[in-house]
């Protein structure tokens, strides 16, 4: 006689696990499918106020995308449940996502400095705290270590230029698209986990 059995139940602490990277894995899928879609044929001669919905569109993307991770990544570092995200949160990602559109245009190293300050930023945001600005105490914690990942940052901003390179170059359309996506929201994840886990350690305080 056989005894049936059953595939336990997920606790509480491994479902709040599991929720996060849901969360991450769908913005980092639909975001690329989503910004992909403007790679589609004939789209560079569509009417000017049917250009404008879609870049709109993609910058509500992206700040959507960047909300989620940093939302999710506070979970799985604090492992914690995932909660609702807050509105400073979203605020904060249009706010930085915004800045490095304007960096882009006007000094593209620049969009390395912004990148770091929205990676000290979003952390301290995600976790509730109400002057998201305390996120930059990290440079004051371990201003050697803080220093060192900026340069890690800045390497990976510069790899990921050469990336969106190399798709554009030999995955034309939507595919390359993806791709370039797929990756940026891959280095997303893993630098918002890496300052994430930065922000919480500089809350210990020192013994």
């Amino acid at each position: 006689m056989t005894v049936p059995t059953t595939t336990p139940a997920l606790t509480k602490p491994q479902a709040s696990r599991v929720a996060p990277w849901l969360v991450i894995a769908a913005a980092v899928l639909l975001g690329a499918v989503l910004q992909a879609a403007s790679a589609v044929p004939g789209l560079d001669t569509a009417t000017s106020a049917w250009f404008t919905v879609q870049v709109v569109a993609s910058v509500v993307f992206v700040v959507a995308e960047v909300c989620a991770l940093a939302w999710a990544c506070r979970a799985l570092v604090r492992r914690e449940h995932l909660g609702r995200p807050r509105l400073r949160l979203v605020l904060w990602s249009a706010v930085f996502v915004l800045a490095s559109l304007v960096a882009a245009v006007v000094a593209a190293p620049a969009v390395a400095l912004v990148l770091i300050a929205a990676l000290c930023v979003l952390p301290a945001s995600a976790a509730g705290e109400r002057n998201a600005l305390k996120g930059l105490r990290v440079f004051r914690r371990t201003p050697v270590r803080t220093l060192l990942a900026s340069l890690a940052v800045a390497f990976a901003v510069l790899l990921s230029w050469v990336v969106a390179l190399v798709a554009g170059f030999f995955l034309t359309g939507a595919l390359g698209g993806v791709v370039m996506w797929l990756w940026f929201g891959l280095v997303a994840t893993l630098a918002l986990l890496w300052w994430t886990h930065r922000y919480e350690s500089a809350l210990v305080p020192k013994a």
